[in-house]
């Protein structure tokens, strides 16, 4: 079965304990996530968490986790979440799409470690017959941030499947603690990956 992983460059907080915040719906204290026996999986940080309760696209697991990074990890990093997911008795043998965002926690380490850890988890993931989508992050401005992300999501655009929705839309809606977009940004995040979305798997398909 043919699967995807959109790794979705979102990001985590201001600081590093609220990077380590979970998502949820404006006005919540809960967040549904959908069921792991969804076809389509998101992996990233508290970014992509976010941005799940403005999606419209139906059957949407959200596998994100705040504070998860690819080498750097608050509470894990996003490979050994997606795994410890994918082991749960409801995701059977995992999803045909994923979705994977994040680097924003290991915006200062090593661009090459990092990089190549994203790009063995790929691997992993095609192994699985899980076609991995890559997904920007929007650039915020809190300090450093801007550039590594620059540099993070241009490793993104050129893979194979990537949906980039670091959009100026999403930009000029602001970035209440410099990292996370506002409602409005997350909004529009979400907008854009639902376009992106159908376009990339009708083209996987065909």
């Amino acid at each position: 079965m043919k699967k995807i992983l959109i790794v979705m460059s979102l990001t985590l907080s201001l600081s590093l304990s609220s990077l380590a915040c979970s998502a949820a719906a404006p006005g919540s204290s809960t967040f549904s996530p959908g069921s792991p026996a969804a076809d389509i999986w998101i992996a990233g940080d508290s970014v992509a968490g976010g941005v799940h309760y403005f999606l419209q696209t139906p059957g949407i697991y959200n596998a994100a986790k705040g504070g998860n990074g690819f080498i750097h990890q608050l509470e894990g990093t996003i490979p050994s979440y997606v795994r410890e997911r994918l082991a749960l008795p409801a995701a059977l043998d995992g999803p045909s799409y994923m979705i994977v965002q994040g680097t924003v926690t290991d915006y200062q380490f090593n661009f090459e470690e990092v990089t190549a850890t994203m790009a063995a988890f790929e691997a992993e993931l095609l192994a699985r017959g899980i076609v991995v989508i890559w997904l920007t992050t929007p650039v915020g401005n809190y300090p450093a941030m801007p550039q590594w992300l620059e540099r993070t999501n241009g490793w993104m655009l050129q893979r194979q499947y990537v949906m980039d929705c670091n959009t100026a839309t999403v930009r000029y809606a602001g970035f209440p603690d410099q990292i996370h977009p506002s409602q409005d940004g997350f909004r529009a995040y979400a907008a854009c990956i639902d376009s992106k979305l159908a376009e990339t798997i009708a083209q996987i398909e065909n």
